[in-house]
Formats: C-alpha cells, structure tokens, sequence
C-alpha cells in the first residue's frame, strides 16, 4: 500500500479521451457515492427503528465521501468542458 502521508498529492492529468474511459469512470464514482448515501440511509433509518443514535460517525463519514465523489464527477465535468471549448477556440474540432 502507499505510503500517503509521504506522497506527493499533485495534480493529475487523466486521458479521457476515450469516451468509454470517462463513461466507466464516472458511472463507478456515481455507483459508489449513491451506495454511501445509502448506506448513511440505512444506517439512519436502523438507527430510528431501534430507537438508538446509531454510528454517528459513520453516517457523516459516507455522506461526506459521496459529496467528495460528486465534486470529482463535477470538476472532470468542467475540465473536459473547458478542454472542448478551448479545442474548439484554436480551431481544432470538439
């Protein structure tokens, strides 16, 4: 496993190129946000019946990550938007 806390987080620049690579992407990051919702859902709902807290923690942990995951799919969105539009300004299709 890396070590993250000795990585070097800079930026990366994904080929996207291939619409069946963007596609598998975001549908895998889409998947995976909407099962931590659910989860967060479950949990909470779990947590209702049996008159409890529940994990707290937990809940906020997997809302917090699909929020992550969405402002991923947001940002390769406007990256790829602003690429066609720059492609398309110098002339060199979409």
């Amino acid at each position: 496993m890396p070590d993250f806390e000795a990585s070097s987080f800079d930026p990366v620049l994904l080929d996207l190129r291939d619409i069946n690579d963007y596609m598998v992407l975001v549908a895998a990051m889409s998947d995976y946000a909407a099962q931590l919702e659910h989860e967060a859902d479950e949990d909470e709902k779990d947590a209702r019946r049996n008159g409890e807290e529940g994990d707290r923690a937990h809940v906020v942990h997997n809302r917090e990550w699909a929020a992550r995951l969405n402002r991923l799919i947001d940002d390769i969105e406007r990256q790829l938007d602003a690429n066609s539009a720059a492609r398309r300004e110098a002339g060199g299709g979409s």
